[in-house]
């Protein structure tokens, strides 16, 4: 009798999610979808998987032990085992699907699998050999002969050999004349069009600012009066400062500058399990650079987030764990492998010996931070995190401008970024700390994971890029709120996390993943906060958290006031 079947297994080999293994319930999950949206099972990179649609796809259990592939008119299409897939295919555990003709791959398979479940015998087609040209020379004077002599076959040779080269140089020459003129004209096109783009960017961004001006003018004439300033007068006052953050980051070891790995192994039944080192900092995951790592994850992650706008020539606060997330507790291990493997030592070839069971949970790692890795390769090493991509796109716009990590905070998960954009309008910034009650008003701004984004499809006039694409617009949320209670430092010193210390409790409903970094106002227009955490349902209620913008002056170097 066959083993029941645990769970749907996602094994990533090409993408964004390149080398990463995806597991899913297999008895709460009738099918898996795929593709860019946040809502996808499986989701791919909107930013890096674009050739991957918003809802692709989706893999549905017909029955037990039965399962089909669907596409949803995807515009790249799917293919399964290289071949295209018209509507919908039956799908077999082993199959290879890939994205697009040049898409991201996974693997399909379910775990244990069934010994019924093999994967089919694939066929191949055979192709015939390339027949073999021999040339033959006719002479009208002489005899016909059996065979060429020495002389005969050199002057056929020397002659097909001067026809090849004349010819061979003929159509490079015509080849490289005919791309010179399209490269020149795609070349000429092609950069008008970005130039079009670029000010068209610059434009919207420009009237943006302007409006914005218009509304902050018309917030301080309130301000001067007394009177009242609603929500939605501090949100138009301040919209175009506030950014959406695309990051992804990777681990380094220094001294060999290759990126690191956190190594898995099978057990006896065949599941991959993490394997764990003790060193004098307590248990870390066993890590290993990328050319030795047999079977691992590599350590890293992808994510949004949220900033704002602080100076006229591109500096945007955001939170370290957006900004510098290796800095910050980890969350990308596979947590269903658990409990790990503990390293015990290294055999004559260097690979990891292996205690006889899996005895390392999940609450001895939580709370890991990957800066502070001691060992690699089951050596003492030095780590370094670094970012893949780190890109801002400001409101109701699609255009991402590179950033850079100018500096993360080391006391408060706050950090430092910056675009090459000037003329900018900054937020105002105001440390009242000291003096803040439990019961104002607040508003935070960002961009949460779970609201609906506005998208645009633009036509592409690059001839090497024809296909249409689809761009998100950003498009910032207002969760206005109160400040439940203001929570001070605790005396107490962590290297694993920094806790809840310095920080506003909020009541807010409308926030959530990719909200962090996103600047909180007082009733003023005043920026007094970084909204970083949150946490919660329905039941318990939520419950948000905040930085006081003071941890955020301190890498402006900027005067405090009250």
């Amino acid at each position: 009798m066959s083993t029941p079947v645990k769970q749907f297994v996602i094994r990533h080999l090409a993408g964004a999610k390149a080398n990463q293994v995806e597991e899913f319930d297999f008895s709460s999950h009738n099918e898996l979808t795929f593709g860019r949206s946040s809502d996808s099972d499986i989701q791919f990179d909107p930013e890096i998987d674009t050739v991957v649609s918003r809802e692709h796809g989706k893999i549905v259990k017909e029955s037990p032990l039965v399962f089909s592939l669907i596409d949803n008119n995807s515009r790249n299409g799917i293919f399964v085992n290289k071949t295209r897939v018209k509507g919908s295919i039956t799908l077999t555990p082993g199959d290879e699907v890939q994205l697009g003709n040049n898409g991201p791959i996974f693997v399909f398979d379910i775990d244990p699998r069934p010994a019924e479940l093999m994967p089919a015998t694939r066929l191949v087609e055979v192709v015939k050999p390339t027949s073999e040209f021999v040339p033959l020379e006719v002479s009208e004077t002489a005899p016909a002969k059996t065979g060429i002599g020495k002389q005969t076959f050199e002057r056929v040779i020397n002659s097909e050999r001067t026809k090849s080269r004349r010819t061979l140089t003929a159509s490079i020459v015509a080849v490289l004349v005919i791309f010179s003129s399209l490269g020149f004209v795609f070349w000429k096109k092609n950069k008008e069009d970005n130039t079009q783009l670029n000010n068209e960017y610059t434009e919207a961004l420009k009237k943006q600012q302007e409006e914005s001006k218009i509304q902050m003018d018309l917030l301080k004439e309130k301000l001067e009066q007394g009177k009242t300033i609603s929500t939605a007068s501090i949100a138009a006052a301040n919209t175009d400062k506030v950014v959406k953050i695309f990051i992804s980051w990777e681990l380094y070891e220094v001294q060999e500058n290759e990126e690191l790995y956190h190594e898995y192994r099978p057990d006896a039944q065949g599941m991959f399990r993490p394997l764990f080192v003790q060193t004098q900092n307590g248990v870390e995951p066993y890590l290993v650079t990328k050319k030795r790592s047999l079977a691992g994850l590599p350590v890293g992650s992808t994510g949004t987030g949220s900033g704002f706008v602080v100076s006229s020539d591109g500096q945007i606060l955001t939170n370290r764990h957006v900004g510098a997330a290796w800095k910050t507790r980890y969350s990308g291990f596979a947590w269903n492998n658990f409990p790990g493997f503990m390293v015990q030592g290294l055999d004559k070839n260097g690979q990891p010996i292996l205690a006889k069971e899996p005895t390392v949970g999940a609450e001895q790692i939580f709370g890991w931070v990957p800066s502070e890795a001691t060992m690699v390769n089951g050596r003492a090493a030095q780590v370094e995190g670094r970012n893949k991509y780190l890109k801002v796109v400001f409101a109701n716009t699609s255009q991402p401008y590179e950033a850079r990590l100018i500096t993360p905070s080391q006391s408060h998960d706050v950090a430092l970024i910056k675009v090459d954009v000037n003329d900018l309008a900054p937020v105002n910034l105001k440390d009242n700390y000291g003096s803040v009650k439990a019961g104002e008003e607040i508003i935070v701004m960002g961009y949460p994971g779970g609201a609906p984004q506005q998208r645009v499809v633009r036509k592409s006039n690059d001839p090497f890029k024809p296909n249409p694409e689809v761009f998100e617009v950003a498009s910032p949320v207002t969760s206005p709120g109160h400040i439940q209670q203001v929570v001070e430092s605790s005396s107490e010193f962590s290297t694993k996390q920094s806790g809840f210390g310095d920080s506003y409790q909020l009541d807010l409903n409308a926030t959530g993943g990719g909200n962090s970094g996103g600047p909180m106002f007082d009733d003023k227009g005043n920026v007094i906060g970084i909204y970083y955490a949150g946490g919660g349902d329905a039941r318990q209620g939520i419950i948000s958290f905040a930085i006081p913008i003071k941890y955020g002056m301190e890498l402006l170097k900027k005067p405090k006031s009250e």
